[in-house]
């Protein structure tokens, strides 16, 4: 049978044994329009879950700050205006309008470690009227580097040291706008993680919470959302916290390009088409030709609940909905997992993949898209299709090809690299520079991503198989074996299994899977 899915830029068509299982993400539940958004925002701050309404919370003194993620959310990025425009657009004249004076308004991104945002990305998520109101001086990236904006907060019982931004800690009320696509984002993750500096997300962020149990995805079972919670707890006893989270739908593709998330038998005749012809018009264009027209897709992501008030009253909300949209029974494990990894990565916005990302983006993000238990059986093998190119932006991923070049040449352990390197790169005076000045990752952020898959490395699965690079280079060096095409990988899975037992998956859109047996 032939898998249709991505590999890098291109549309590739893979051939599975005929008694292989495809496993696609639900249709994409309708949500609000965003004509809706104005009305549905200002009735979530008017009727709060779990808090008094807004206009009873700030007075004509109140200092306010309003956090938001960076463009890791939504992903991948949806056409203007933008959901933080819209929320922005509404709630400051709401703010206005209970007596809030503007020089007492702070907004900030919320990028924690992530690199921080251009003036043109910060435009294009909040639009052209608030950057000319707040723009540059009441309207910032948080700087987890910066000595006077951080302020500690003492430590959780599990000696969690707890350091975030000040100007959430001085602010009156904490507004957290938030667009949620997966349980992994919102809620306690928010202030607790957007605004916290390397000391603390250094707890959470560590081999030994992601060792023994696979939950990094969810809140539920995670001892690293165990510990983003402790965190989070110590956060609201300095801070009021009122959060707006967006719950998301999965409609990653606008309707002309729907087909390649889509089984044949929901497709219409024109998409199976589409479907049957995109490899071989992929492998007919150029690299560069084919990165620009994905690229040039927008997310028609929708919300299913516009929610405001505490971060207990609405989370739950949030989750809810997303289960509603993104699981999928499937009937029981498997052998062996096939997944086509596209060109994409929340952390290669306006940039490439690199062979970092490439690991934590399927065996950090993709293997842990469950709700009970993976989708490949323990000791089984997950096969990945990329061209796995050893490209690194340049200002983007400094500490990325360092990490590439130097750690992972030395070990690809994550408990070793922890030990020999993490405070290293996490202090190094060039990479703090390039974190704070030249809109670069933070130092510490190729380890946070690495041990993201630190279970399934290292506990879980037999092998990891590279199918896409020319040769076996980048594969030795993420400690990973390679196959030069699908058939020998599979044949490498048979030899380790002793049969043909696969499933693919099709991702983007997103999907949860709820494993019957």
């Amino acid at each position: 049978m032939t898998y249709l899915t991505y590999s890098g830029n291109r549309i590739v068509g893979v051939e599975l044994p005929g008694n292989s299982s495809v496993i696609y993400p639900p249709p994409a539940i309708p949500g609000f329009q965003r004509e809706q958004f104005p009305d549905l925002v200002k009735q979530a701050f008017e009727k709060p879950v779990g808090m008094a309404p807004l206009k009873s919370l700030v007075d004509g003194n109140s200092r306010i700050l309003i956090a938001f993620d960076d463009n890791c959310q939504p992903f991948p990025p949806t056409a203007r205006p933008d959901f933080r425009q819209i929320v922005l657009e509404t709630l400051l004249p709401l703010l206005y309008s209970y007596g809030v004076e503007k020089k007492n308004i702070h907004l900030m991104c919320a990028v924690a470690l992530h690199r921080k945002m251009k003036e043109h990305e910060l435009r294009f998520m909040v639009g052209d009227k608030v950057m000319s109101e707040f723009f540059p001086n009441q309207l910032t990236n948080f700087d987890a580097e910066a000595p006077d904006e951080m302020a500690n907060l003492g430590k959780t019982d599990h000696d969690e040291e707890v350091e975030i931004s000040r100007f959430a800690v001085e602010a009156d009320l904490v507004i957290y706008v938030d667009s949620v696509q997966i349980p992994l984002n919102g809620g306690h993750k928010s202030v607790g993680v957007g605004l916290a500096g390397y000391k603390t997300i250094a707890h959470h962020h560590s081999p030994h919470c992601t060792a023994e149990v696979p939950h990094v995805m969810q809140p539920h079972g995670s001892e690293m959302h165990n510990s983003i919670e402790r965190i989070s707890r110590v956060v609201q006893k300095h801070c009021q916290i009122m959060v707006l989270e967006f719950a998301m739908n999965n409609a990653t593709y606008p309707g002309h390009s729907a087909y390649l998330g889509k089984p044949a038998d929901r497709c219409n005749w024109l998409e199976r088409t589409l479907k049957s012809t995109a490899p071989t018009t992929f492998s007919l264009l150029p690299e560069p030709v084919c990165r620009r027209i994905l690229r040039a897709v927008p997310g028609a992501y929708e919300p299913l609940a516009i929610t405001a008030g505490s971060i207990d009253g609405v989370h739950p909300i949030t989750l809810q909905k997303l289960k509603e949209q993104l699981m999928v029974e499937v009937p029981r494990q498997f052998d062996t997992l096939v997944f086509g990894l596209p060109d994409l990565s929340p952390y290669a916005i306006d940039a490439r993949v690199n062979p970092v990302l490439v690991v934590s983006d399927v065996l950090g993000y993709v293997f842990n898209w469950f709700y009970n238990k993976p989708v490949v059986k323990k000791g089984g093998t997950v096969i990945i299709v990329n061209p796995v190119t050893e490209v690194f932006h340049p200002e983007y991923h400094v500490a990325y090809r360092l990490f590439y070049d130097e750690v992972l040449a030395a070990t690809q352990d994550p408990f070793e690299m922890q030990k020999r390197f993490q405070e290293k790169y996490a202090y190094d005076p060039h990479l703090r520079d390039c974190y704070r000045n030249r809109y670069a990752h933070h130092g510490f952020h190729p380890f946070t991503v690495w041990y993201w898959a630190t279970y399934p490395l290292t506990r879980y699965l037999s092998q990891v198989i590279m199918v896409g690079p020319k040769d076996d280079r980048s594969a030795r060096r993420l400690g990973v074996s390679w196959a030069p095409n699908i058939r020998e990988a599979l044949a490498m899975a048979r030899k380790n299994s002793g049969h043909d037992d696969v499933a693919a998956l099709t991702i983007p859109p997103f999907l949860y899977a709820n494993v019957k047996s």
